[in-house]
């Protein structure tokens, strides 16, 4: 058997290999550093693409103009998303857009520009110059932005619309003690902050809200209310409201002038039927002596008007239209109503020593009549009516 050294064979198949390795490594350290290359390009690039995007978002500019944008369109709903704002009782969205609609513009936008902001620490303030359909005088419009504490993206700043001119604070109302209060059709038992030394009067107050119009409801009591609006427009403003302001609710109202119409015509029926006494008529008043007496003087002096001793005397009496109105409330008791009516009738007239000629006559006119009803045991009843009969004298 032969043997033969291969040592150099293979020592030269190795120095063959050497070559191979070396260009295989020198490939593979290549693309590593191309992917680096690549990875920095890509975070350099996204980092631009994000500053710029940061940017972007968070520019006071852009706010600015975007929200003077939805105020030329009056979109109040995008506006409010864009303003500084804590949300109360007196603080949302439709008393935002009440408030801006008496901002409102009117007409067409032509042309604007925003001014070089103006910076006030944490605040940056606008002014924005626009013209209005032909009109070639500028308008402006100032809005002003606040930082705030959050940021987007993680670095960059983010603004609200500061509406501090919009709003009033410390709003004082003060009412008759132990009522019920409503603002704006809102109840503000919360609000009510003490009561007067006197124990006369509960002061409430209302921390902030829009200024503007603002209706203030007191329920008295099942018979009536206070409404009073008010326009407001300064800080600690104070309105204060007392029974002198009372106003019957509708219903109450509505039974007080069907009585009183009602008085006025019974007691001219009642008068003119020959069967009927003051007796009858006190029915309809209060149960007092002073009530009683009254009635009968009035139905007395109505009865000698009606039949007169000449013999003239009132036959036909027709009320076409009567019209009530209250012509005073003291609170809480005392009402005085006076009642027109306008009337047609038929009389005739009295005899003399010269004529015994008895003639028939026709006539209208216009009278009034004032009742006057206090509040006894929680009903209205009649106390007093001052009326006269009506004029039929025959005009020649």
């Amino acid at each position: 058997m032969k043997l033969f050294n291969n040592k150099k064979s293979d020592d030269g198949e190795k120095a063959a290999e050497k070559p191979k390795k070396s260009v295989k490594k020198r490939i593979i350290s290549f693309f590593r550093e191309f992917l680096k290359i690549v990875f920095v390009l890509a975070v350099c690039g996204g980092l631009g693409i994000f500053i710029a995007l940061g940017k972007r978002a968070s520019s006071p500019y852009r706010y600015a103009e975007e929200y003077f944008s939805y105020y030329v369109t009056n979109n109040y709903t995008e506006m409010y998303k864009m303003i500084e704002v804590k949300e109360t009782d007196f603080i949302d969205l439709d008393k935002f857009r009440n408030k801006c609609e008496g901002e409102k513009i009117y007409g067409s936008i032509k042309g604007y520009k925003l001014s070089k902001p103006v910076e006030q620490g944490d605040k940056i303030i606008y002014v924005v110059t626009y013209y209005i359909g032909n009109d070639d005088s500028p308008k402006t419009y100032t809005i002003t932005l606040h930082k705030q504490k959050k940021h987007t993206h993680v670095f960059f700043s983010t603004w609200k619309v500061d509406v501090d001119r919009l709003f009033i604070s410390d709003y004082n109302i003060v009412v008759p003690v132990g009522k019920q209060v409503f603002m704006d059709g809102k109840d503000i038992s919360s609000y009510k902050r003490s009561t007067s030394e006197d124990g006369t009067k509960d002061i409430y107050v209302i921390d902030k809200m829009f200024s503007g119009d603002h209706t203030i409801s007191v329920t008295l009591d099942d018979s009536g209310e206070i409404t009073k609006t008010e326009y407001v427009t300064d800080n600690n403003a104070n309105v204060e409201i007392t029974t002198e302001d009372f106003a019957m609710k509708p219903d109450v109202k509505q039974k007080i002038y069907e009585y009183s119409t009602f008085i006025v015509k019974t007691m001219y029926e009642y008068a003119m039927d020959k069967t009927k006494n003051y007796e009858n008529i006190c029915d309809l008043y209060a149960n007092t002596e002073e009530a009683k007496a009254s009635a009968k003087a009035t139905f007395d002096a109505l009865d000698a008007a009606i039949e007169q001793p000449d013999g003239a005397s009132l036959r036909i009496l027709d009320m076409k239209t009567l019209s009530p109105k209250i012509k005073s409330f003291t609170y809480p008791d005392k009402v005085i109503v006076e009642v027109t009516y306008n009337y047609e009738f038929a009389a005739v007239t009295g005899t003399s020593m010269l004529s015994g000629i008895v003639e028939n006559y026709y006539g209208a006119g216009t009278s009034t009549a004032t009742v006057y009803l206090n509040l006894i045991d929680d009903a209205w009843k009649i106390v007093k009516v001052d009326m006269q009969c009506i004029d039929y004298s025959k005009q020649e």
